[in-house]
């Protein structure tokens, strides 16, 4: 089975990618990374100084740890700060500091010994500690206390101290570093740009006539103007959408990524001197680097034109992953320090420097960030949750999983019978995954993964009730059973016509004795009061004999523990957790719907109305878009967090119901979601060797694990696919991205404020 499996994976997927595509995948690129990473930090220790060569290569080394969570890569950043002091330059004599170039510790101006306050930077933002930006601020405040404006002088200086400018306004909010920025960018721009030609020389000795090259043409060097590029990528990237000067760098660097473009050899990287190949011929692998990063972000944040771009985009990284990436990891094709393009220099591909590493990790980094764009937000949705599924259902279609699952038990397990995290693993996967199926077949991608996972489905739906089959299911013997049972019915509510209708009367009357058969169990009285309505709506809905006690018991006392602003208490107590997420407003509200066919008959079923319970919930919902940090991720608390994407649950119905809130559009929840599942998900950090979800949040993390937590529990974070349920060209996929409510506010956009949601005015928010 475990092959049939694997050959499907190739079939739909591809080796070692989650998709067929005649370009790499994000995965692909990101063990691109980790091998560069990798091979650098095993030879190379961090114990070497703040100079700009290696802390360039730091800037790209904290990019990937944003990009994979890698804790080696933070730690060696970490490391390296720390052996510096978190300084650079290190006088404290500040009547002897300079700003001219000098390699000893009084030259703590000098913009080659401040660029390591950017790794600083990052390093406080992911955990605030006063002491790591100590020194950058006393540099930093005392250099714009000064009168001077000509401290960058020479083009690499963009680099080096523009986005110690941002970063230093972020962690501070103090603006005159905004102020300050543009003074010095404003300086170096005026002695160093070449209007004509849209370049910049890499200083004042370069300016042409005054200095030509041999076929006596302007000079502009390749990694000087890559310095500037990239320097712009990172300010517009960090600075205030609506700042006064944020246009201005806007339109120097599509500029310059236009001039830049033009000047890119067929071979796809760009030589030394940019407008004479012929002056240091061959390849060159920092500036076509730093020209990557550059031109994918620009695409990437909507600043350049993707069917301009695209082709000198796709050619600079076919040279890169191709010619300068050595199979061992090294990266060759790397001038050595220098300021100019030096006609006769060898450069091959043992040529490697830390800088050039750290040039090639940024382009890496946002390469993966411009496959994703191009993908389209669905196709990571779809994506992932076929690499959820596909191990679970492959195998329950034969009858293979309770052979081949690779189980984790909770260190703390209770000893129930481990054998209901089939169940849990089976039912839960489904509830999350049956809107997706339910889509009519086509004949793309997408709709091969969703065929051949509907018909796994199809089959594994037979087994799990048939005792004839090995994975006959846990019906019979553990209260658990009836938990996960409902997320069994919740499935075929979900998917009636595509999973309920195609099943066989054989299997269809198992299902409704086995259903039948969980009125023994009597639930707590929590939560798990939905449950037994949620089994008892669907008896309903199949034709069966339901037990109306049963829902309009629980019916009303969910109503009952009603305790406003769209929350509900789990039981007579509140608990401040996500289970409002994991079943209370989803399974009442689904009950409900069922009942009254969408609100339009018998509203008042137990007392019960389907209005106000969508109300409540999209209040519920517009909370939870607000938790979504800018970065995709949201607050960790309560019990049963291993359920991870699962808390979002409410949201992703309202989505696919078409039930959002007028103060959430579809493109900026779907952005949301998005940026959740890639932080989640993109990096396959959550999964174990044989494919299957492991204990954890984002990892492996077991003890997080309550007593009752198996690996099969975490299939509730398929719960956040619901929206696949709508077809590819539906407003929900087709709206432009939007920043969300968190992001708008961190970034310093205009966002709404927030209301309580009162039920005495229950049409509106207040």
């Amino acid at each position: 089975m475990k092959n049939i499996y694997l050959m499907a994976l190739f079939f739909l997927l591809g080796n070692n990618a989650l998709c067929v595509h005649s370009q790499e995948t994000p995965d692909e690129v990101i063990e691109i990374i980790n091998k560069v990473n990798g091979y650098w930090q095993t030879n190379h220790s961090n114990k070497v100084r703040a100079f700009w060569d290696d802390a360039v290569y730091h800037t790209g080394n904290m990019e990937a740890y944003l990009l994979t969570g890698n804790p080696e890569y933070l730690e060696y950043s970490r490391g390296w700060a720390e052996y510096n002091q978190w300084k650079g330059a290190k006088s404290d004599d500040k009547a002897s500091w300079k700003f001219v170039y000098g390699e000893s510790d009084d030259f703590v101006l000098f913009g080659d010994w401040q660029i390591c306050f950017q790794t600083y930077a990052d390093l406080y933002m992911l955990k605030p500690e006063f002491f790591k930006i100590a020194r950058a601020r006393e540099v930093m405040e005392y250099q714009m206390g000064t009168s001077k404006e000509d401290y960058w002088f020479w083009v690499d200086a963009l680099y080096m101290v523009m986005p110690v400018m941002t970063k230093m306004y972020k962690v501070t909010g103090n603006s005159f570093y905004l102020e300050k920025l543009y003074q010095y960018f404003a300086y170096a721009d005026s002695i160093m740009y070449d209007k004509e030609a849209g370049l910049y020389y890499r200083d004042q000795k370069y300016l042409y006539p005054a200095h030509r090259t041999s076929g006596g043409k302007k000079d502009f060097w390749a990694r000087g103007d890559g310095w500037a590029l990239a320097a712009l990528t990172k300010v517009l990237k960090e600075i205030p959408v609506d700042h006064r000067y944020s246009n201005i760098y806007k339109e120097r660097f599509c500029k310059l990524a236009e001039s830049v473009s033009e000047c890119q050899q067929q071979e796809g990287y760009w030589t030394r001197s940019m407008l004479d190949p012929a002056f240091a011929p061959g390849p060159e692998t920092s500036g076509t680097a730093l020209f990557a990063y550059g031109l994918m972000y620009g695409v990437n944040s909507g600043l350049l034109e993707k069917d301009k771009y695209h082709p000198v985009i796709e050619k600079a990284w076919k040279y890169l992953s191709n010619v300068a990436l050595q199979a061992n990891g090294k990266v060759g094709y790397i001038q050595p320090i220098g300021e100019k393009a030096i006609p006769g220099q060898v450069v091959n591909a043992n040529s490697t420097f830390n800088f050039g590493v750290g040039a090639f990790l940024l382009a890496a980094c946002e390469r993966v960030k411009y496959l994703e764009k191009q993908q389209g937000d669905r196709k990571l949705w779809t994506d992932v949750l076929y690499k959820m599924a596909a191990p679970v259902l492959s195998n329950i279609s034969e009858g293979t999983l309770q052979k081949n699952m690779q189980l984790e038990l909770s260190p703390t397990w209770d000893g129930r019978d481990k054998r209901v995290s089939y169940m849990e693993c089976f039912g839960r996967l489904m509830a999350g995954l049956a809107p997706w199926l339910s889509l009519p077949d086509d004949d793309t991608p997408e709709g091969k993964q969703r065929k051949q996972l509907r018909e796994w489905a199809l089959k594994g739906y037979a087994n799990a009730v048939d005792p004839a089959s090995p994975d006959y299911l846990l019906w019979n013997e553990n209260f658990q059973t009836l938990v996960d049972a409902a997320y069994v019915a919740e499935s075929f509510l979900r998917g009636y016509e595509a999973l309920w209708m195609p099943l066989d009367s054989v299997t269809k009357q198992r299902y409704i004795r086995e259903f039948t058969g969980l009125r023994r169990i009597n639930p707590l009285y929590t939560n798990w009061l939905l449950f037994t309505a949620t089994i008892e709506t669907f008896l309903k809905k199949a034709g069966g004999q339901p037990d109306y006690y049963r829902i309009d018991s629980t019916l009303r006392k969910i109503e009952e523990w009603y305790v406003g602003d769209g929350w509900y208490s789990d039981g007579p107590s509140f608990a401040f957790d996500y289970y409002n997420s994991f079943a209370i407003q989803p399974m009442f509200f689904e009950c409900l719907e069922v009942l009254t066919d969408g609100g339009r008959k018998r509203k008042g079923w137990a007392n019960c109305d389907y209005e106000r319970t969508v109300r409540r919930m999209q209040r519920y919902g517009t909370i939870l878009e607000h938790l979504i940090s800018p970065e995709g991720t949201f607050p960790v608390f309560g019990r049963s967090v291993t359920y991870r994407t699962g808390a979002l649950q409410p949201l992703a119905l309202l989505a696919w119901k078409e039930l959002l809130p007028e103060e959430l559009s579809t493109g900026q929840v779907r952005s949301a979601l998005t940026a959740v599942i890639g932080k989640m998900f993109g990096d396959g950090r959550n999964f174990n060797e044989n494919g299957y979800l492991t204990l954890g949040f984002n990892g492996k993390q077991p003890y997080t694990a309550n007593v009752y937590t198996n690996n099969g529990s975490l299939y509730m974070a398929t719960l956040v696919f619901l929206p696949l349920g709508l077809p590819a060209d539906h407003p929900f996929w087709t709206a432009p991205a939007e920043s969300w409510t968190s992001k708008k506010a961190w970034e310093g956009e205009e966002f709404p404020k927030d209301h309580t949601y009162y039920e005495k005015n229950a049409m509106h928010y207040e």
